[in-house]
């Protein structure tokens, strides 16, 4: 007599389960009924998918994270606290839905295999927690704020994107990556969408707006602008993307994989300073810097003629740059900000305790007729900081140097266990990539997106894989029903 468990694990069982339930929910779509409940179904289908290959659906989360354009709208109907936090309608990128489910399927397996069978492989750990922890809170505090924001939203901004973005992009890639083998797994799901983002920045080349050959940025697809709409959301995907395919590229153990990673590193590179945004620019400057002072410090005079080659190459794009920094069009740029960065600054200076509430920080611009008038639709502030103090004041402000200061010591205190080069050298390339993409969003938008936290908790979990501490192994066959 076979189990009822047993069932429960067969693969093929789950998924005649699963097929199923999709076949009756596209009867009751064809049938005219509530969305409610066939919704309802939909997230039941997606968590049991999800806890069945959790593995699969983690990684498909990674590969969607740049996707921003695909939004799933849930409306709320008429529930008084639908419409007050979340206007009407609840408005989630694909990725987040993924994440959600893998986060539930996470958590049912922890239920199921470490509270109930004491399975080591899948206690839960949460690094930096109590350190991200106070960010949390003051994003609810400026419920308080003096300039009485509506707390529906500023409670249900702390959530999400706040508390989500740690549970999702920090704690789950910790808790899942548990061997080489997943974290190539991880790396090269990121490594793939960072290709796949730099040749669509590469086609949108040869389709400029204007003149003969334009800048590289996201390009549409089907119509849908699938990628963001405009230059910095590709170039801030390539900061972090490209050291990751090159840490990739250490993991491998052919030699053609190697270079083939590598080369595929150098044109996402590429793609990100052609994209032409000064911040980019910027930004893999800083991390060329940092990394030819920590890894290839003692290569540099072997490579001296290569890179004095490339310098050459890159020197009439550099002069490009240099000229449309003082383009009208930068200049306009350069306007927008300065005058978010002032509303910022008044904001935060109305209630410099706890700022004027979270999440309310772009409403304020869309009712300041100066900026609307000046500059048409309303824009977030362009900078993480601007935005910290604006919307959560000191409070928010000492939250995240508290955050950055524990987390920089919690990385350099771990690797300093790692003796193998090569391991370290992994490291050092994921640091490069968070590094770059924390500096990049002091600059731009996506702030609250996996794009910038996702890099972290790679890192973090890559400290845990790589490191010379005991850890834990990886679950075995029975408690992962499939990988």
């Amino acid at each position: 007599m076979v189990s009822s468990s047993s069932h429960f694990r067969d693969p093929h069982t789950l998924t005649w389960g699963l097929g199923l339930i999709l076949i009756a929910m596209a009867i009751a779509v064809a049938a005219g009924f509530s969305a409610v409940p066939i919704l309802i179904l939909a997230v039941i289908v997606a968590v049991a998918w999800a806890f069945r290959s959790i593995y699969i659906s983690f990684y498909l989360g990674i590969f969607l994270i740049p996707f921003l354009g695909i939004i799933i709208s849930i409306p709320t109907g008429n529930i008084a606290f639908g419409q007050r936090a979340f206007g009407g309608s609840i408005d989630v990128s694909l990725a987040e839905v993924v994440f959600f489910c893998v986060l539930i399927a996470w958590a049912l397996r922890m239920l199921f295999f470490w509270w109930r069978r004491r399975d080591q492989n899948w206690r839960p750990h949460f690094p930096l927690l109590w350190a991200y922890l106070p960010l949390i809170v003051a994003h609810a505090l400026s419920v308080f704020s003096p300039l009485e924001p509506d707390p529906y939203p500023v409670l249900k901004f702390a959530l999400r994107p706040v508390a989500f973005d740690y549970f999702a992009f920090i704690a789950l890639p910790i808790n899942l990556i548990k061997s080489r083998r997943r974290l190539r797994a991880a790396l090269g799901a990121f490594a793939a969408v960072g290709v796949f983002a730099a040749a669509n920045g590469l086609l949108a080349m040869f389709f400029p707006q204007s003149g003969f050959l334009g800048r590289a940025r996201p390009m549409d697809i089907f119509g849908v602008a699938v990628l963001g709409g405009n230059y910095n959301v590709l170039a801030e995907l390539l900061v972090a993307t490209a050291p990751a395919t090159l840490a990739l590229a250490y993991l491998v153990h052919s030699a053609r994989f190697r270079r083939l990673l590598t080369g595929a590193a150098v044109f996402q590179c590429m793609i990100g300073l052609f994209t032409f945004t000064r911040t980019a620019w910027i930004v893999f400057i800083l991390e060329a810097i940092f990394l030819g002072w920590t890894i290839w410090r003692d290569r540099l005079h072997a490579y001296a003629s290569a890179l004095i080659i490339g310098l050459i190459v890159l020197l009439p794009f550099g002069i490009g740059m240099v000229a449309y920094s003082f383009s009208s069009m930068a200049k306009s740029s350069d306007s927008t900000r300065l005058m978010l960065s002032q509303i910022a600054l008044q904001v935060f200076e109305s209630s410099p305790i706890v700022g004027g509430g979270a999440g309310t920080f772009i409403n304020r611009i869309g009712s300041t007729q100066v900026f609307l008038i000046e500059y048409g639709a309303p824009l977030d502030s362009h900078g993480f900081l601007q935005k910290i103090a604006a919307e959560t004041g000191l409070l928010g402000l000492g939250a995240l140097i508290i955050f950055i200061f524990l987390t920089f010591q919690f990385v350099r205190t771990r690797l300093r266990w790692i003796h193998r080069r090569a391991s370290r050298e992994v490291i050092l390339l994921l640091i490069t990539g968070t590094g770059g993409v924390f500096v990049y969003e002091l600059f731009n938008t996506s702030y609250w997106t996996g794009k910038m936290w996702l890099p972290l908790g790679l890192l973090i979990a890559a400290i845990g894989v790589l490191g010379e501490e005991p850890t834990v192994s990886e679950p075995p066959p029975h408690a992962t029903l499939k990988s």
